[in-house]
């Protein structure tokens, strides 16, 4: 814990904005497959 404590200065705001992109990604990557697996049964 004192190790994470020490080097934690920089790190929340980095862990927080991978954490958002990560979270942006996956929401888009979700809506592609589900606009996709939506096209296909229109489709079919």
């Amino acid at each position: 814990m004192a190790a994470i404590t020490m080097t934690s200065t920089k790190t929340p705001a980095i862990v927080t904005g991978v954490a958002t992109a990560t979270r942006f990604v996956g929401h888009f990557l979700a809506a592609l497959v589900g606009v996709a697996l939506l096209g296909r049964d229109l489709d079919h």
